[in-house]
């Protein structure tokens, strides 16, 4: 199996992506392809020459994805995807531009048949629950239409790749009385409880981290602000352990439970855990990463990578 790797994304590039592509080939015996600028890829240590491919421009977070992606042909996302399309490799890793990528895999790689929109997953792990929350940031708006293949693709993406059988389907809105919410979410609902047997109903903001629908359905817009929202929480109640524990009158037994504690119940989010998201609806695997992902995040986003690509 051939993954590429996009050396140029992400804060901790190039160093990061390559060490935690190098520990990926050890562990699932897969060889890596390196996009970037190859003379700082060279420089770490492990890397197979012949398996870098120098790219001579970049893709900066502040560009317009779209004109980023016509104009700069030797980035590596454009180059990657490329490589992807034509079979070259079998799947791409990239910490880069979500923009971008979402551009690059409607342009280049493209959208699976009957795929209007692709879409932006987040994976949680809820205890032995493994949900699916999407949009959450590849499309600020979205018909009611769009989000019932949302809800399909979370449905295939749970049944075929993490083995859950008939997987449930919320909508997230403002109440969980069917007729809540806006016009959108309204006429989804009808299409949801027409199309779906498994429709769970509508599913509020402070209901997602708990048991209950394995898919939740929103647009990019409320599930993005669903995600930063969580993310900030959780970084709250961690900075406020943290104070706890640095206290002197804090014991050691204490410091170790609060230690399991942060680590079992606020890991949910930890996108260490899972490394990357899939882009879904698109031909062919690729797979966004954190933008701040160290190796770790890399080797774990790779593991779930090769698991869709087998599954």
């Amino acid at each position: 199996m051939r993954i590429a790797y996009d050396c140029q994304g992400g804060d901790n590039a190039p160093e990061a992506i390559v060490r935690g592509a190098l520990k990926a080939a050890e562990e699932f015996n897969c060889t890596p392809l390196f996009y970037g600028d190859a003379e700082n890829i060279k420089k770490i240590e492990g890397v197979d020459p012949d398996c870098v491919i120098h790219c001579s421009e970049s893709i900066e977070g502040d560009e317009s994805p779209t004109m980023a992606i016509r104009k700069k042909k030797d980035s590596a996302i454009v180059r990657s995807f490329f490589d992807l399309k034509e079979g070259r490799v079998d799947g791409v890793v990239s910490a880069g531009s979500t923009g971008a990528l979402l551009a690059g895999g409607m342009f280049i790689v493209k959208r699976q048949e009957g795929v209007e929109r692709a879409a932006l997953p987040v994976i949680l792990n809820i205890g032995t629950q493994t949900k699916l929350l999407l949009d959450v940031g590849a499309n600020m708006d979205a018909s009611p239409e769009v989000l019932l293949s949302f809800a399909k693709m979370g449905i295939e993406y749970l049944s075929n790749v993490e083995g859950i059988k008939d997987p449930s389907v919320g909508l997230l809105n403002v109440g969980t009385e069917k007729g809540k919410g806006n016009r959108q979410v309204k006429e989804a609902y009808e299409l949801f409880e027409e199309a779906l047997p498994n429709f769970y109903g509508n599913v509020e903001a402070r209901d997602v981290l708990f048991h209950g629908s394995d898919v939740i359905v929103c647009d990019g817009f409320a599930g993005n602000v669903m995600l930063k929202s969580m993310e900030g929480v959780i970084g709250y109640v961690q900075h406020g352990m943290k104070a706890a524990i640095s206290r002197e009158d804090c014991t050691p037994e204490m410091r170790a439970w609060v230690g399991n504690f942060a680590k079992e119940t606020l890991g949910a989010l930890d996108y260490n855990r899972y490394g990357g998201v899939p882009l879904l609806g698109l031909e062919k695997p690729v797979f966004k990463a954190h933008g701040s992902s160290d190796e770790a995040a890399v080797l774990s986003a790779t593991r779930a990578l090769i698991k869709m690509i087998k599954e």
